[in-house]
């Protein structure tokens, strides 16, 4: 069978190739004859990684971005219905080369970024369009949804949505969400996020007081793009504030990324800290550059607890063990940490109190002993519900196809 695999990958984005990596564990050990290939973000990246065919998903992705920001926007702006009618053609040749095309995960039915409707919504649609066209059948696989306020978006979206063959969801919100808004239908289920299957080997011992602080490249949603540099700095600034009040507390921080967008932040609140210390002891405030959720996992394996608000940044720590407090953007962060047992260790990012979350991060030291196992528990339950996922997932669409249309 031909198998192509399209969505945000190797982009940088930790999550979203720690998805891949378990939709690729299945694909080898369940249809090892299949032949794939990816319409991709970084498809040098991916092609490098598992030595398969990948092209870029949107054409502006290969384009060369002008010298000033101003002359960037503009241009992006004269090439949108270029790109458009391109990205149009581009995705649908692609689509009918296959048997089967997929999206491995991520948060692809959400409203909670800056997205905007000509990019991943519009060229998911064209996807979904084309299989139906062609005969290809599509899936969206365990992915995240949300209430969707900017409409376009939300009309891209549930349009794509319905015309795949094949739906699952990574948490119960998220298919509440999609029967809500008839995205899903009745026989769609919620299983787990599909990280919670890859394999894991914990070879460190958690430094005594330290925290993993999971920061982020944060430009508000949707709504907030007239003033996401606003947001953004506001949301650097807190991050800066938390790491001198844990530092105070006798903590040490160690600083964590989930997307190679994060890393800027992470070295500003590592300046800043080292602005800030005055002690003649080594600074208590590290970052050590990863970019694999292997690498994520071994470093959230060196804290005791973890604070993080990058979405997979959260689910590393609840896999490998630690004490989690979520900062969320979304309902997604809520949803996973009362799956896991700790629903009140969450706070959303627009309200954050820094003292209280402090506080915390000393209640989940107390209680480290009852909630690692709690999360052991509820580990071993997302694990057999992911053996589940896909084994459904071969019988929606890796049966023998036939009569397609080429």
């Amino acid at each position: 069978m031909r198998v192509g695999l399209y969505g945000r990958l190797g982009g940088g984005n930790i999550g979203n190739d720690a998805m891949l990596d378990a939709v690729m564990d299945h694909l080898r050990a369940w249809h090892s004859d299949a032949t794939l290939d990816f319409m991709c973000e970084g498809p040098d990246e991916i092609t490098e990684r598992f030595g398969v065919p990948a092209v870029e998903m949107h054409w502006l992705q290969s384009r060369k971005p002008a010298r000033s920001r101003i002359a960037q926007k503009l241009l992006t702006l004269a090439r949108i219905p270029v790109a458009g009618a391109i990205d149009t053609w581009r995705t649908a040749r692609w689509v009918r080369r296959h048997d089967v095309v997929i999206i491995p995960g991520a948060g692809v039915l959400e409203g909670t970024l800056p997205e905007r409707p000509w990019e991943l919504p519009y060229t998911m649609l064209v996807m979904a369009v084309s299989g139906r066209l062609f005969g290809v059948r599509t899936g969206l696989v365990c992915v995240g949804g949300s209430r969707v306020e900017e409409r376009a978006i939300r009309l891209l979206l549930r349009a794509a949505a319905r015309l795949v063959n094949y739906r699952s969801f990574r948490d119960e919100y998220s298919l509440e969400v999609g029967r809500e808004t008839g995205v899903a239908a009745p026989q769609d289920k919620a299983y787990a996020d599909m990280a919670f299957w890859l394999p894991l080997e914990v070879t460190r011992e958690p430094e005594p007081k330290s925290v993993g602080l999971g920061v982020m490249a944060y430009y508000g949603s949707p709504g907030d793009r007239s003033r996401a540099d606003e947001v953004h700095a506001k949301y650097v600034d807190q991050m800066k504030e938390l790491t001198r009040l844990l530092v105070q507390s006798g903590r040490s921080v160690r600083l964590l990324i989930g997307d190679r967008l994060d890393e800027e932040v992470a070295k500003e609140v590592l300046a800043d800290a080292q602005g800030a210390w005055a002690g003649l002891s080594r600074l208590p405030v590290s970052y050590e550059p990863f970019s694999s959720f292997e690498g994520l996992t071994d470093q959230v394996a060196a804290v005791q607890t973890v604070v993080a608000m990058r979405y997979h940044c959260v689910v590393a720590g609840l896999k490998v063990g630690r004490p989690t407090l979520a900062i969320g953007y979304g309902r997604k962060h809520a949803a996973v940490m009362a799956q896991m047992g700790l629903a009140e260790y969450v706070q959303d990012v627009r309200s954050l109190d820094l003292e209280r979350l402090v506080e915390q991060v000393g209640e989940l030291e107390a209680d480290e002993a009852v909630i690692e196992k709690t999360l052991a528990e509820r580990n071993a339950d997302n694990r057999a519900r992911l053996g589940e996922l896909f084994r459904d997932l071969s019988d929606a669409l890796f049966k023998p196809v036939r009569g397609a249309v080429r």
